[in-house]
């Protein structure tokens, strides 16, 4: 069977997300990808003109996964509960996709240092919050909220928990997300 082109990309973006997750974008090598993923070095860089723009289509692929992961929240009951079974959703998501997480974190320090990756940090933050915000215009909000305000605060507390879950193992990720319901709850449905 002949090699299709979009073959040899997709073994690239497999083995780099391996090699990443495992050795961090610093430590990783172009020369290691390649050889995870059985092809020339030289082919790496056909396809991706640095090692920052194949970590950004890594990160691409694995945003969608994750959207397509908290869209499950729009298919939750409106009821007493939603808040709690809405956050269990990116709670499950720190302990089911680590290696997401840390190539997350990985892209915001690199962002930070080019603006091709503080544009990337934006259109990822950005996505979050929309996720967030989509979940908030379920709820039959007081309109005095600012929802929008409200779903930046969710979205970077969900990634501040998961960054601390990431770096500090006996972190007790269940309480804090807990603590984050009931702060949610009584802010949104108590009046």
């Amino acid at each position: 069977m002949k090699n299709v082109p979009g073959d040899t990309k997709n073994k690239i973006i497999d083995a780099a997300y391996q090699v990443l997750a495992e050795q961090g974008f610093e430590k990783a090598s172009t020369k290691e990808i390649a050889k995870q993923a059985g092809i020339s070095q030289g082919l790496i860089n056909y396809y991706f003109s640095s090692k920052e723009d194949l970590m950004f289509e890594i990160f691409h692929l694995e945003s969608a996964r994750y959207i397509e992961e908290m869209n499950k929240i729009s298919e939750i009951p409106l009821n007493e509960n939603f808040i709690r079974h809405a956050l269990a959703v990116p709670k499950n998501m720190v302990h089911q996709y680590p290696d997401w997480h840390r190539l997350r974190f990985e892209l915001f320090a690199i962002g930070l240092r080019s603006e091709a990756g503080r544009k990337e940090i934006q259109q990822s933050l950005e996505a979050g919050k929309q996720q967030v915000l989509k979940s908030l215009n379920m709820l039959p909000l007081k309109e005095s909220i600012n929802k929008k305000a409200l779903a930046s605060i969710i979205n970077v507390t969900i990634d501040g928990l998961a960054l601390e879950q990431m770096a500090d193992p006996d972190f007790d990720i269940d309480a804090a997300y807990l603590t984050l319901i009931e702060l949610l709850e009584t802010y949104l449905l108590k009046n």
